[in-house]
């Protein structure tokens, strides 16, 4: 009996796998195209960085195939995310290397002189202002700032009234200390413009997507984006953001 049921229970697996397979269809070049440029125009919304940093790297996460709906025929809509990574600017660096060129350069002319003078002098100058280029370095150096954006996610989230950064038509910015650390925190703003219309009358994000499906395998109905880092940084920062633009990359309205 024990090895009858188990028999079973594989070749259900099997026909679930089998009818998973054949509600999934691949998606095209161009469709994902599409998915990535709306997922690049969301980060290009939040403009340029604070004073002092630079964007170091940047990744994409995007949907090979598209789900139907066994019922209706219509595709789930795709899930797909994006991120950027922005770090301390490096031309300081720069600038050091360049400093002990000209000054090698300079102390080699003086060698080829002869004039021993003038080399102390020189040495002692640059050592005297490369260590203050590496305290302005250390002083300046920035903890990393990071944004994602995912497109079409759903889900639950309470409005925690002290925790609101912003609202508009159609979004809602919610902010949080990172692990108890007042200089850490996390911005996450939601863009639905039909379940976040009045933000003022809901205590809580309810991102909602189409139970039969779309029609489209590129439909966008709702970005999520995270700010994360320094707490004086990314509040001033997601504040700037061209939200319009955001919201611009969402189909269902």
């Amino acid at each position: 009996m024990t090895r009858r049921l188990t028999s079973i229970v594989i070749f259900a697996a099997l026909f679930f796998g089998i009818a998973v397979a054949q509600n999934s269809v691949p998606y095209t070049r161009d469709e994902v195209a599409t998915l990535k440029k709306k997922l690049v125009n969301a980060l290009d919304a939040v403009g340029q960085p604070p004073a002092g940093y630079v964007k170091e790297k940047e990744n994409f996460s995007l949907p090979t195939d598209a789900s139907k709906n066994h019922d209706s025929g219509l595709f789930y809509p795709a899930y797909g995310s994006g991120s950027r990574t922005f770090g301390s600017d490096k031309s300081a660096e720069k600038s050091e290397k360049d400093l002990q060129k000209d000054y090698e350069k300079k102390i080699a002319e003086a060698q080829a002189k002869g004039d021993y003078q003038a080399i102390g002098k020189l040495a002692q100058e640059m050592q005297q202002k490369s260590g203050q280029m590496q305290l302005k370095k250390i002083e300046g150096k920035k903890e990393p700032i990071e944004i994602h954006v995912n497109i079409n996610q759903s889900g639950g989230e309470a409005i925690d009234p002290d925790g609101v950064l912003f609202e508009r038509t159609g979004l809602i910015a919610l902010k949080e200390k990172s692990d108890g650390n007042e200089e850490k925190s996390r911005v996450r703003i939601f863009f639905d413009p039909v379940n976040l219309k009045d933000t003022k009358q809901l205590s809580k994000v309810d991102m909602k997507m189409p139970e039969k499906g779309v029609s489209s395998k590129t439909s966008v109905y709702n970005i999520t984006m995270e700010f994360s880092g320094p707490t004086t940084e990314i509040e001033a920062w997601a504040k700037k953001i061209d939200s319009g633009k955001v919201l611009s990359q969402i189909d269902g309205k």
